[in-house]
């Protein structure tokens, strides 16, 4: 063990090349500070996730696996911070390497199961990818395969570059991990039931604060955000959204300090639990729905009703989604719609819940669906520039079926 090296239940930290280790990081310490966070999952289920991972490195010929994407790296060994510089886990098939900045050393002690923690000076952390990079050729023998995710923008293009420079061949990763992160345990299962107990406090918030006289889409937007903050044990990745008028018929606005219009206010956000998320769209009405609100939510409940009755386990996603283009038919032409019809979501770090692999129901993707999948259905439906109504549910995929699991109905809620 080098003089920069310390070990701790099996857990070594070392610093990476010529780092001095700090005079705060003692073996008393590192004890205090591991004790200073309860674990979101059992050992076990990290160790199921490295065997699966594993399993698909050694079938697509892989030594080694670079993971850049935070939730990722969080899905493999449970780290978490707000910092955003650059924090890879490289994996081999013997060992998992958590990379950070040694201002991180305590997020990596109190929530990291990997085995090896190595870091850098945190002054020259952007600096230190050609050492991590050196790093990992020397954990894999001479030529190996390593595999780095080359779309995402979580990885550092240098970082690819400099890996081309080591003895060893270079291969697209390919969402290797997020492929993994599509089917949920249980206990995933159970943290984004979880998140949805915060959401559906966020949406009878919502309505509260809608019926306000004097209520702003910003006033709904923050009693969105206190409802789904003040018990969670984690931030939302994104939003909340609020679009009140003619502003929810252009998608993706949010509150700009607007009064709440009569008519419709259309609102999506996701509550999180252990950085678990279950989003959902719900449309408030205020005045009496009018015959426009009427129109765009029958076409909501139809996609989303169509949705959760044909997905099923071996289903193609494309069946599902010809299932609901079937069922909502030709759209009027002042009508704006994604023909997206379900997203997988569950762990993610920010900027947003849609954090895992490309895998989507549309009617362009044949995969066929599997038991324990998540996806938010995103019902959104939207006459241009004049209004906009979102009507959704996060739902499981089980051996019978679907099972929604965020509360309260999809319809227009009245304040």
């Amino acid at each position: 063990m080098s003089p920069a090296a310390h070990q701790h239940h099996g857990q070594e930290v070392i610093g990476l090349g010529d780092t001095a280790a700090p005079s705060w990081l003692t073996p008393e310490t590192i004890a205090s500070v591991r004790a200073a966070e309860e674990p979101p999952f059992a050992p076990a289920e990290y160790a199921s996730r490295l065997d699966r991972v594993r399993a698909a490195m050694a079938a697509a010929g892989l030594d080694g696996l670079f993971v850049f994407r935070p939730s990722s790296v969080d899905y493999l060994c449970g780290y978490h911070s707000k910092e955003t510089a650059p924090q890879p886990l490289f994996v081999t098939h013997t060992g998992t390497y958590l990379h950070v900045p040694d201002l991180e050393l305590g997020r990596a002690l109190a929530c990291s199961t990997a085995d090896t923690v190595l870091y850098s000076a945190y002054a020259s952390a952007r600096h230190a990818l050609e050492t991590v990079a050196a790093h990992a050729a020397g954990s894999v023998s001479r030529g190996g395969r390593i595999g780095i995710e080359f779309a995402h923008t979580s990885t550092p293009p240098l970082m690819v570059e400099l890996l081309r420079t080591q003895d060893v061949e270079v291969v697209d990763g390919d969402h290797l991990v997020e492929q993994v992160r599509l089917v949920l345990s249980p206990a995933e299962i159970a943290h984004v039931e979880q998140a949805a107990v915060a959401t559906q406090r966020g949406v009878a918030a919502a309505a509260r604060a809608a019926a306000h006289a004097d209520a702003t889409d910003a006033s709904v937007g923050a009693a969105i955000t206190e409802a789904l903050y003040g018990r969670a044990t984690a931030t939302s990745a994104w939003g909340p959204v609020v679009a009140t008028g003619r502003r929810g018929g252009i998608p993706h606005s949010t509150w700009g300090v607007n009064p709440i219009s009569d008519g419709t206010t259309f609102i999506e956000f996701a509550g999180a639990h252990h950085r678990y998320h279950a989003p959902v769209m719900r449309t408030l009405s205020r005045g009496g729905a009018t015959p426009d609100a009427e129109r765009l939510a029958d076409l909501a409940k139809t996609a989303l009703a169509a949705v959760l009755a044909h997905a099923a386990p071996g289903v193609p996603c494309s069946e599902v989604a010809d299932q609901a283009l079937k069922a909502i038919g030709r759209l009027p032409d002042d009508v704006v719609f994604h023909q997206l019809f379900g997203y997988p979501v569950g762990l993610a770090h920010p900027p947003h819940w849609m954090d895992g692999a490309p895998f989507y129901i549309t009617a362009g993707n044949p995969e066929p669906l599997r038991a324990g999948m998540v996806f938010h259905m995103p019902g959104s439906f939207r006459s241009f520039g004049r209004s906009g109504v979102g009507l959704s549910q996060t739902f499981v995929v089980e051996s019978t079926g679907t099972r929604v699991l965020t509360s309260g109905a999809a319809d227009l809620i009245h304040v």
